[in-house]
């Protein structure tokens, strides 16, 4: 009788583990902001660095074929964004990796 019991309440906990599971990757994540100055660009590693203006924190930002590139709000080009430029990136975090979704340029390279 016991071994019964256990046994139907470890079913029972494994589906409701599964449906929270569910839920969860059923919610949309929230979106990160994260703006400031190129500092550094590297083309082959699909990447910017970006350093939050006026002060020293930088944070490494990854793009990828997906990402939306605009200027001011409009299409724009990723060779328009130069070291510099200020932007504002909307991603999110895969694991330790911030992931660009939109990298907006707000002002041109001086």
């Amino acid at each position: 009788m016991r071994k019964v019991l256990a046994s139907v309440l470890i079913v029972l906990f494994a589906v409701i583990g599964l449906a929270a599971q569910e839920k969860a990757a059923g919610e949309k994540k929230k979106e990160v902001r994260w703006h400031g100055t190129i500092i550094r660009s590297d083309k082959e590693a699909s990447t910017l660095t970006v350093r939050q203006r006026g002060g020293t924190i930088e944070r490494v930002v990854l793009y990828s074929s997906s990402t939306q590139w605009t200027k001011l709000n409009k299409p724009a080009e990723p060779s328009e964004f130069k070291d510099g430029s200020r932007v504002i990136c909307l991603g999110n975090y895969e694991g330790n990796n911030f992931v660009a979704t939109h990298i907006d340029l707000r002002e041109p390279a001086r």
